[in-house]
C-alpha cells in the first residue's frame, strides 16, 4: 500500500501543538501511496515480471529500512523484537499478509484494475472496525453497523452484476485487514516491524532472484538503466510512505488520520478513471456512492467521539 493506517503506534500524539506539521506528514504519506500505481505500471511497461518486482520491493525495502533504523538510533528496539518469540511469529503473520497485498495490488494495477485497488483501501477501514468485533470484541456503534451495512450493499451491488473484480477489492481489503488485525494485537513501531517483516521475506525474495541470475531470466544486470533504476526505487516507493505516515501518526488525533487516509484511494480512482480511462459502470457508480456514504457517516462518527473524548 498502500495502503491504510497501520496499528501499533501510540494514539497519543507527540507535538499536539504542530497539527499542521502533522497533517503535512499524514498528506505526504497517504499522497505518495495513492500516486503509486504511476510507478508500478512504469515498472510493468518496461517488462519485468510481477514476482520479479515483488522480490526487488522485499530487498530494496529490507535494506533501506535497516539503514534508516540504524541512523535514528533503533537498534536496541529492534533487537528486541527479534529476542521475543510472540513477536517474531507475530510478524511472520504479518510478512505473509503483507506479501498477499502486495502480489494482489501489483497484479491488479498490471491488469488495468486501479479502480478494483482504490476500492479495495474504501472498504478496509470498514473491514478492519468489523474484525475488530468479530475478534477483539470490540464495540461497534449502532452508526458503525450503519456505515458497515452501506459498504456491504456497496459490494453486493458489484456481486450481483457479476463484476469479477470486486473480488481483486476484497482481497486487497481482507489481506489488510488482517494484517491490521495482527499488528494492533501485538503494537511495534511501524518501522521495525516493516523490517523485521522484509527480513522474513528476504531469504525468499534473494532466492528467487538468485535464481533468475542463475537461469538467465533476471531484469537486474541485464537489462537498460532506466529498468535499473526503477527497481532500485522498489525501496524508497515502499518506506517513504510509511516514515511520512509514521511521522504523521505520532503528531495527530487517531480521527484525523482517519479522514486523511482515504486520500490514498481518492487519488487511485482518480488516476484509473481520468489517466487510464478504465471503464466505469452504472454499477460502480451505485457501488462508490454506497461506499463512500458509508465512510462519510463513519469519519464523522468518528470524529464526534474523538472530539466529545479531547
Amino acid at each position: 500500500m498502500t495502503e491504510s493506517a497501520i496499528p501499533g503506534q501510540s494514539a497519543t500524539p507527540a507535538k499536539p501543538a504542530l497539527p499542521w506539521a502533522g497533517i503535512g506528514f499524514g498528506l505526504g504519506g497517504y499522497f505518495l501511496w495513492g500516486i503509486s500505481p504511476l510507478y508500478f505500471k512504469a515498472v510493468g511497461a518496461v517488462g519485468v515480471p510481477l514476482l520479479e518486482l515483488n522480490a526487488h520491493r522485499v530487498l530494496w525495502s529490507c535494506l533501506l529500512c535497516l539503514a534508516i533504523l540504524l541512523a535514528m538510533g533503533k537498534r536496541k528496539e529492534w533487537l528486541a523484537v527479534l529476542r521475543n518469540p510472540r513477536l517474531r511469529k507475530a510478524l511472520a503473520a504479518t510478512a505473509v499478509f503483507l506479501l498477499s497485498n502486495w502480489l494482489v495490488f501489483v497484479w491488479a494495477i498490471d491488469r488495468g484494475q486501479v479502480i478494483a485497488c482504490s476500492l479495495g483501501y474504501y472498504i478496509n477501514p470498514l473491514f478492519t472496525v468489523l474484525l475488530g468485533r468479530l475478534v477483539l470484541k470490540e464495540r461497534m456503534t449502532a452508526v458503525q453497523w450503519g456505515a458497515f451495512g452501506l459498504a456491504a450493499a456497496g459490494v453486493a451491488v458489484l456481486i450481483g452484476n457479476a463484476d469479477s473484480a470486486i473480488w481483486l477489492s476484497l482481497i486487497i481489503a481482507v489481506s489488510w485487514g488482517f494484517y491490521a488485525l495482527i499488528r494492533k494485537s501485538f503494537p511495534v513501531d511501524s518501522l521495525i516491524g516493516l523490517t523485521v517483516e522484509t527480513m522474513v521475506l528476504l531469504p525468499f525474495a534473494l532466492a528467487y532472484l538468485g535464481w533468475l541470475v542463475w537461469t538467465g531470466q533476471g531484469a537486474f544486470g541485464a537489462a537498460d538503466g532506466w529498468t535499473h533504476f526503477l527497481l532500485l526505487l522498489a525501496g524508497p516507493v515502499t518506506t517513504a510512505p510509511l516514515v511520512l505516515f509514521a511521522a504523521g501518526w505520532r503528531r495527530l488525533r487517531v480521527a484525523t488520520m482517519s479522514l486523511l487516509q482515504y486520500l490514498s484511494p481518492t487519488l487511485q480512482f482518480l488516476l484509473a478513471v481520468l489517466l487510464w480511462n478504465e471503464t466505469f459502470t452504472g454499477a460502480h457508480a451505485v457501488a462508490f456512492a454506497f461506499i463512500w456514504g458509508a465512510l462519510i457517516v463513519y469519519s464523522w462518527n468518528s470524529w464526534q467521539v474523538a472530539r466529545r473524548s479531547a
